[in-house]
């Protein structure tokens, strides 16, 4: 492809570790992206496979690409490192062992650009195996929000969810789904800090500080969901830290929050935090930890003071029947319950 002396329209970040297995159709995807006015941020997050040789041959095969190599920081810090050099009006971020349609950067520039948005956010296709199971079309989709009442009934969908829902869809949160105005980020010092789901983190910060964000339609977005074989299923500490570590700045950001709005968004994201802490006694009875060790592990999670005071906020009822048991067995601080009920989910995949 030749250069375009153009600024990018959109600059699209791909951090990339240990996926050389998909990388090739990853990139593939957005070269043939129809929007040609793209820059293409290939981040190696000093992956210890051949996503580095990869990125830096595509490189040298098309002029839009840009290579970044840094050692091992994690996703976030990553895409802050192809944040740092994109020159793009928007940016997007795409996950190095997900793809995505011809007309997704398309579709959402002209989104973003007909409502003057500071942001676009579209919906994601799920696949498995090949195989669609999913599209997860945005359930805001074709709604412009602006003005403080309609920009924090978006955030405060960010935090978590309402109050007295009890269904099991949850709200996307990905930042692989948008563009984000990349004077907005800059000027605004927006990234991503180094914490477990920091999409949610950024997104509220977008959903603060922006003047219009558009919902699209389109799901061109595909997230493959294929069971990847983990490199290890041993269970560490920091992942918990890292949880914890969220829940910290979820209450943080609510509690910055202006007044009129703090108490729903404390509401909100102390859902997420219970929500979460399912999440994390899953990841915990799922790994290769012996039962002393998983105890141990579930114990300190259900001390958390952070998880305790989210609890008070909450009744049974407020959540569907399998999350009502795990609700129920955090209050009582009922372990082998915890780990009867992970049980049980984890033999459902």
């Amino acid at each position: 492809m030749g250069s375009n002396d153009k600024t990018p329209s959109v600059s699209i970040v791909v951090p990339m570790y240990m996926t050389e297995r998909y990388l090739a159709a990853c990139v593939e995807s957005i070269r043939a992206q129809t929007l040609e006015n793209i820059e293409v941020i290939l981040v190696d997050d000093g992956s210890p496979d051949g996503c580095g040789a990869i990125a830096d041959r595509f490189a040298k095969l098309d002029s839009r690409i840009k290579v970044v190599h840094r050692g091992n920081g994690g996703l976030g810090p990553a895409r802050n490192s192809g944040m740092e050099v994109a020159t793009g009006k928007f940016i997007g971020f795409v996950d190095s062992d997900d793809w995505v349609e011809p007309e997704m950067y398309k579709d959402l520039l002209r989104h973003a650009e007909e409502a003057d948005a500071d942001a676009a956010i579209g919906g994601m296709t799920i696949m498995s195996n090949g195989s669609v199971t999913k599209v997860d079309t945005h359930p805001y989709a074709g709604r412009i929000f602006q003005g403080p009442e309609e920009l924090f009934e978006l955030r405060k969908a960010f935090y978590g969810a309402p109050t007295g829902h009890n269904k099991r869809n949850s709200f996307p949160v990905s930042v692989c789904r948008s563009i984000y105005r990349r004077s907005l980020l800059q000027e605004n010092a927006v990234t991503f800090r180094d914490v477990r789901s920091e999409d949610i983190l950024f997104n509220i910060a977008v959903c603060r500080l922006a003047k219009r964000i558009v919902c699209a339609n389109e799901a061109g977005y595909f997230y493959r969901k294929d069971g990847q074989p983990s490199i290890t299923k041993s269970f560490k500490r920091e992942t918990m830290l890292s949880f914890f570590s969220l829940f910290s700045h979820l209450e943080s950001m609510a509690n910055e929050e202006p007044e009129r709005y703090r108490i729903e968004s404390l509401h909100a994201g102390r859902r997420r935090i219970v929500d979460y802490t399912r999440v994390l006694v899953l990841l915990i009875e799922g790994s290769f930890e012996d039962n002393a060790i998983k105890n141990d592990y579930i114990r300190t999670v259900i001390s958390n003071p952070l998880l305790l005071r989210a609890c008070d906020e909450f009744h049974f009822s407020d959540f569907p029947i399998d999350q009502a048991l795990f609700f129920a067995a955090v209050k009582r601080g009922h372990i082998e319950g915890l780990r009867l009920l992970a049980k049980m989910k984890l033999r459902l995949f």
